[in-house]
């Protein structure tokens, strides 16, 4: 079984500079995102592996990732929704924006059928291997 709650790096989806806003100051802040197949990672400098990220968002738990513009009142903007909070990002231009939107959301369906499939078999009384 893989341990998904420490991310390695060897597997990158995408990755490249991003605006976050601030939890606490709603403040928007450069950021080097990194997608990886259970975390969005983020940190302060680009591919600054090694260092200590400033947020990591376990893909397992979000819901929905769609565009944010009209709420955010900010160009190329979107929103990533977890069962704890609401992360808002905002691309470089409108072909990153979707290009994050689509990468992430690619992730998130691959929990959602990994889940579906496993509930189904549990249900068919059928032993699923992890």
């Amino acid at each position: 079984m893989e341990n998904t709650d420490e991310e390695s790096f060897d597997t990158i989806i995408k990755e490249g500079r991003i605006n976050k806003c601030s939890r606490f100051f709603k403040v928007w802040r450069r950021r080097w995102m990194v997608l990886t197949p259970h975390f969005l990672v983020l940190f302060k400098r680009q591919q600054a592996y090694r260092d200590k990220p400033t947020e990591k968002i376990k893909l397992r738990d979000c819901s929905t990732v769609k565009s944010a513009e009209e709420e955010t009142k900010k160009d190329f903007a979107f929103r990533i929704d977890s069962k704890d909070r609401v992360f808002f990002f905002s691309a470089q231009d409108a072909n990153d924006k979707e290009a994050w939107i689509g990468s992430i959301g690619r992730v998130m369906v691959r929990f959602e059928v990994v889940r579906s499939k496993n509930e189904e078999d549990a249900l068919r009384g059928f032993m699923v291997k992890c």
